[in-house]
């Protein structure tokens, strides 16, 4: 769009928002003359319709005009995402009206969101003056110091506002989501148990619920959780993720595979966001987890085909991530369906270039193999640990990776750490031996380098090697290297605090 065509638009939008401010006084003004008519007026009557419509009178109501305008306008712009009007309307707004509490929060939370969170406290705190009754302006300058790094000025904030008696759910419930979000789970219990007692709907009933049960969950009180699991999921439809993985992980034992089956569908139903893809990567290697701890055939068959959906689910809410069509691949692999294994590794292959497992699997598939004889060429891999020392700059870490990677037979590469790196690698010694792969890497790392930095001192040292039985394995080293434990999903599941968007600015009434 143009700049003058959206210029126009604007100007279109605010004179159309001033117009209806004015058609709804006019409409209120006919309605009371309709109902009082000049006969029914006496004397005083009169005095107080003149001073009404006296010229000092108009002037405030043509300042009020324009307040609405502003505020009306601040909010839309700020849903059409265009930040800078948004707040540039917002402040005009509070100096037309500054006794306005609507006016100040929307600006405050508008500059929380863009992270000026001095000037968001100062509006808080002014609409926290306004009205000591309202929850946003405390939670929010809570917020805003936890934002700025300050958590303990945010938490003693919020551990003030749980000390209010009778203040409404509002007030408890959206403290104690924030306190989950700092997992500061012993205050937001407290928070929890009050928004149960202010509950005033179902609605706000269930939510709370769902989130006394989040809590019991991540403090392993688990007879209490299991004591809420069937209300929650068949009445509370919870649309944390995190509750989900948690409970996947907590809850179920390896003979429920029915149950598995059911808390999948009830995440299925109930997550449907695109960052959510992530729980049903988390709930697959859950799954896939119970099926290698699986007693019976039928369990760990069961147990796969359940894992297998819910990556199922995480590659339909997002196609582009090679690392869920990798995990997919693997349980196709356990489950001796080749061709989609291989259908899934060429995917894989094709979204992420830079992962050297797929191409390495596809590579060295035996051929013509079956359930029993899905295997790979080379009879023997090994996963080993080095130590990496002597990059001049952590930047150059990615170009070392990918030197290594571009070796035939590397199977997988990744590293951690600054200035002393710790690397996990995955390589078939009847490809390539160790000493070998370590030459060629300076050799080919060096040649991307500019010359002065051709001859700075690179260390790599093997610190042990082991043996890696199949190709399950395989697949299994390398998710846990580049994902961590099957069960470390508690910190990748939690939103970065760094932004509270469960609460948006409001049209003033």
């Amino acid at each position: 769009m143009s700049p003058k065509k959206h210029s126009a638009i604007t100007m279109f939008l605010s004179l159309s928002l001033t117009l209806t401010f004015y058609l709804g006084a006019l409409a209120s003004t006919t309605s009371a003359e309709v109902t009082e008519t000049p006969s029914a007026i006496g004397r005083d009557e009169r005095r107080n319709v003149s001073e009404i419509t006296s010229p000092q009178n108009q002037t405030t109501k043509n300042v009020q005009a324009d307040w609405l305008t502003h505020a009306n306008m601040s909010c839309l712009m700020w849903r059409q995402a265009n930040l800078y009007e948004a707040i540039r309307e917002g402040k005009e707004a509070c100096r037309l009206a500054t006794d306005n509490k609507t006016v100040w929060t929307n600006l405050a939370l508008m500059l929380q969101a863009t992270d000026e969170c001095d000037a968001a406290i100062a509006c808080y705190e002014k609409a926290g003056r306004l009205d000591p009754t309202d929850y946003l302006p405390c939670l929010g300058t809570a917020r805003c110091w936890i934002i700025k790094g300050d958590e303990a000025k945010g938490i003693k904030i919020l551990a003030d506002m749980s000390s209010r008696k009778a203040a409404g759910f509002d007030w408890y419930y959206l403290a104690g989501q924030t306190c989950l979000k700092i997992k500061q789970n012993d205050l937001a219990e407290n928070f929890m148990k009050s928004a149960m007692v202010a509950a005033t709907n179902p609605a706000q009933l269930s939510n709370t619920r769902n989130s006394l049960f989040l809590i019991e969950l991540r403090r392993d009180k688990l007879d209490l959780a299991r004591d809420l699991y069937r209300k929650v999921f068949t009445d509370g439809q919870p649309k944390d993720a995190e509750i989900y993985v948690r409970a996947a992980s907590s809850l179920l034992q390896t003979g429920d595979r029915a149950r598995g089956k059911e808390l999948l569908s009830y995440a299925i139903k109930n997550l449907r966001t695109p960052q959510d893809s992530e729980a049903f990567f988390l709930l697959g290697r859950i799954f896939q987890e119970k099926a290698r701890l699986a007693a019976t055939k039928n369990s760990r068959d069961g147990w796969l085909e359940v894992a297998c959906d819910a990556y199922a689910q995480a590659i339909e809410m997002a196609p582009k991530v090679s690392s869920y069509v990798l995990a997919r691949a693997d349980v196709l692999m356990q489950e001796g369906k080749l061709a989609e294994m291989i259908a899934d590794l060429k995917t894989a292959k094709d979204l992420n270039k830079a992962d050297p497992l797929p191409s390495f699997i596809l590579e060295n598939l035996v051929d013509n193999s079956d359930f029993k004889g899905i295997r790979l060429k080379t009879t023997r891999l090994v996963k080993a640990k080095v130590s990496i020392v002597g990059l001049s700059c952590d930047c150059n870490l990615s170009k070392f990776l990918g030197t290594m990677r571009n070796i035939n037979g590397i199977a997988l590469i990744s590293a951690t750490g600054r200035k002393v790196f710790s690397g996990d690698l995955v390589f078939a010694p009847s490809l390539v031996s160790i000493e070998d792969l370590i030459s060629k890497t300076k050799e080919d790392f060096f040649k991307v380098l500019p010359p002065k930095k051709s001859a700075e001192p690179l260390s790599i040292t093997v610190l042990t090697e082991e043996p890696i039985g199949s190709l399950k394995d395989v697949f299994k080293f390398a998710c846990e290297t580049r994902h961590g434990p099957v069960l470390s999903f508690q910190e990748s599941l939690l939103d970065s605090y760094n932004r509270f968007n469960d609460i948006q600015p409001t049209l003033p009434n």
